[in-house]
């Protein structure tokens, strides 16, 4: 089910996301303490999704970065292949939904493959390579919709 993010989810996720999440994010924060990630993904807002039992699989959003451009993210423990296709769906309505937006973007890193492939699947093209983008040297890439 996807219910909007709380505290208490965002907290959870922070610490048990994937290894390639949390390298990714991690490389674009100040700090690597994972308590100021979760954080800042409330000050962002955004949505969870939990299994039936109420732990939490994933959560993301889109936040208006400046006006009309927003900025697209999402980050999840292991479990999301039994949730993806749930978690698909919403994101792509989430995206559809924002109408006030002609530019939404994600930035991934290169390292994270599996990441590109799932926003392919929601409809962004891979744009430019930003390198050193990351606070250790890491290479990104960014991904967008255009409309």
């Amino acid at each position: 089910m996807i219910v909007p993010l709380t505290a208490e989810d965002a907290n959870v996720l922070a610490f048990f996301m994937r290894e390639d999440d949390a390298r990714e994010v991690l490389a674009t924060h100040y700090s690597d303490y994972r308590h100021e990630f979760a954080d800042a993904c409330m000050r962002w807002g955004g949505w969870c999704c939990k299994t039936a039992n109420g732990i939490p699989v994933a959560m993301g959003g889109v936040v208006e970065a400046w006006p009309g451009v927003g900025t697209a993210w999402m980050v999840a423990t292991p479990d999301l292949p039994q949730h993806g296709l749930e978690v698909t769906r919403f994101a792509r309505k989430l995206i559809a939904d924002s109408v006030h937006l002609h530019r939404v973007q994600a930035f991934s890193a290169a390292f994270h493959t599996v990441s590109h492939a799932w926003l392919e699947a929601l409809g962004f093209e891979r744009g430019p390579l930003m390198r050193k983008m990351g606070k250790g040297g890491e290479d990104f890439i960014v991904f967008e919709i255009v409309r």
